[in-house]
Order: structure tokens, then C-alpha cells, then sequence
């Protein structure tokens, strides 16, 4: 499976999202004429009309949200053609939004099976293991799409997640950049490498990829981790007006973390604006009282405050 569009940043208060794109394969395959005919105790014509029209059936459930009819629709194309790869697939899509991981994994490695090891399913299998916190196993799929089929960008790129879970944030870097060699558009893998950069404390490199990313969505569909991301980069280049900018009309969509409304808070006061700055963290300690960065910042503040108000009395005395 692709990996998903984004990886949201603790600072857009998103998550992950782990879930197998069955769906996008199903979607894109559906059962092809071929379906399971070969094996099946049916006649040839009703299997094909039968396979499409559980294709069709569950892929439109699948698309209105209702997952459970999809979860039984699937079930009984599994059950009836169990050689099928592709009813696997769809199905371990829908026992994964589910939350039943284990059942999932068991049929999503036997459509690895019955596919031949296709490097596609491969990777949805690592992924999933990689969802589980299962590095040995994922990594193990990586290497064997990576075999199969050397310029799979997904293979690379869960590679590169595994790296990155590890720890080992350079080999991760190597990876993601070959994965974004053979598909330069790929949202998650671009925030990674910006991420990547930061901690590396490379800024600029970081805010050039986080630029790049930006500009393949429209102004207005710039996703929200990515404008959170660019914010705080701004700040550790010294930037703190563009910074504060950029972090309010990231707090201005949807409801803003804590830690979002404190990078916002620091970057006004270091922008200047004091007032402003006491107005995000009040917002941001309402959410978390025990935010340490917050408490600091406010201790800060009321230090300023006084700094500032001891100054003016005095040139008032003068």
C-alpha cells in the first residue's frame, strides 16, 4: 500500500494513520475477469458476474463508510473463492479498521502468499507490522519488495519508516530520498525527511522541503502539519515574524494542540509581542496546566513584564 498522504506532527495534535490501503487496491484492481475462476466449483460466467458484482458491492460500501456491510461482503468472497488475493486484500482492509490487527495480519500474509510474493502486498504487510511495533518482521518485508522490485518507492519508503523507529536517522534519510527518486510525490515521505533535517539541525534543508511540499497542494489544502512544521522551522532560523504568521493560521484551523498554541505563544514573544504571546500560552496551559515548555515561558513573561515595567517607572522618576 501507498503510504498515507501525511504524517501528522505532535504539534497539529494528529495521529498516524496505520490502516492498510486495501481499499486503494481494491479500488484499482477490484476482481478482474479472471477472479478466481480457476479454482472455484463454479461455472465460469457466474463467477465472473458474481466476483464483480461483490467487487462493486463492497468497494461502494467501503467508499459510503459502511464498513461493516463491506467486513460481510468481503467475508463471503473470501469464503467462497478462498484462493482469491484480491477479496483477501479488501478484506484485511476492513478487519483493520476494525480494530481486529490480528485476524488482518493472518489473511493479508496469505494474499502474499497466493500473490507470489508481490512486492505491493509486501509492503502492505510490512506496514502493517510496523503498525503493531513489529521492526524485525516489517523491515524483513522491506528487504523482500526491495528484492522483488528495486525501484518500488513504497518498499523504500517503509524501509525508511523502519529505520526512522529505530532511531538510525541517517540511514532513514538514505532511504526516503531513494524512495522520493522513483516518486517525487509522496506527502508522508517529504514531512519525514523535513523532520529528518530537524533533528539533524539543518533547518534550512527542512524548511526547502517543507516549501517543495507545500506547493503541490493548493493555498488552501496545504495540510495542517506541514503549515505547523514550516512555522517552527521559521523559528529556529530566527525568522520569529514570519514564524508567528505562519503558526497563527495553523491555530486558526480546527482546534490547535497545546504544544501548537505554545509554539505559536514563543514565537510572538520573540516576534515582540508580549501581549500576544500571554494571550496563545493562557490558551495553551487551559489544555495542559502541566506544560512545561508553557510554564516557562509564562514564568518568562511575567519576568519581562516586570523587566518592563521597572523601566518605565524609572524614566517616569527621571
Amino acid at each position: 500500500m501507498p503510504l498515507t498522504n501525511q504524517i501528522p506532527s505532535p504539534l497539529a495534535g494528529g495521529r498516524p494513520d496505520w490502516r492498510p490501503v486495501g481499499v486503494v487496491l481494491c479500488g484499482a484492481l477490484l476482481f478482474s475477469a479472471l477472479g478466481c475462476r480457476t479454482f472455484c466449483p463454479r461455472s465460469l460466467e457466474q463467477n465472473v458476474v458474481d466476483a464483480r458484482q461483490a467487487s462493486l458491492q463492497g468497494m461502494d460500501a467501503m467508499q459510503q463508510g459502511r464498513w461493516e456491510e463491506a467486513e460481510r461482503i468481503f467475508a463471503g468472497a473470501v469464503k467462497a473463492c478462498p484462493e482469491d488475493e484480491r477479496a483477501r486484500g479488501c478484506y484485511t482492509d476492513t478487519l483493520w479498521h476494525r480494530g481486529a490487527c490480528e485476524q488482518a495480519l493472518v489473511h493479508m500474509q496469505e494474499a502474499v502468499k497466493l500473490s507470489g510474493q508481490d512486492p505491493q502486498r509486501l509492503v502492505q504487510l510490512g506496514e502493517m507490522h510496523l503498525a503493531m511495533k513489529q521492526l524485525g518482521k516489517a523491515s524483513e518485508c522491506a528487504d523482500r519488495a526491495i528484492a522483488k522490485n528495486g525501484r518500488l518507492s513504497t518498499a523504500w519508503a517503509l524501509r525508511g519508516e523502519v529505520r526512522m523507529a529505530r532511531g538510525q536517522f541517517d540511514d532513514a534519510l538514505a532511504d526516503y530520498h531513494r524512495s522520493l527518486a522513483y516518486s517525487n510525490h509522496q506527502p508522508r515521505v517529504q514531512m519525514a525527511v523535513a523532520q529528518i533535517y530537524r533533528r539533524q539541525t539543518r533547518p534550512q534543508r527542512a524548511l526547502s522541503t517543507l516549501e517543495t511540499l507545500a506547493e503541490q497542494f493548493p493555498p488552501d489544502e496545504v495540510p495542517l502539519d506541514v503549515i505547523a512544521l514550516q512555522g517552527t522551522t521559521l523559528k529556529a532560523l530566527g525568522r520569529h515574524q514570519e514564524a508567528a504568521e505562519m503558526l497563527a493560521s495553523a491555530a486558526a484551523r480546527g482546534s490547535p494542540s497545546a504544544d501548537l498554541l505554545f509554539e505559536l505563544a514563543e514565537a510572538q514573544f520573540l516576534a515582540g509581542d508580549a501581549s500576544a504571546a500571554g494571550a496563545s500560552l493562557e490558551l495553551a496551559l487551559a489544555q495542559d496546566p502541566r506544560h512545561t515548555a508553557g510554564l516557562n515561558l509564562r514564568a518568562e513573561l511575567a519576568k519581562n513584564q516586570t523587566m518592563t515595567a521597572q523601566l518605565g517607572g524609572a524614566k517616569s522618576w527621571r
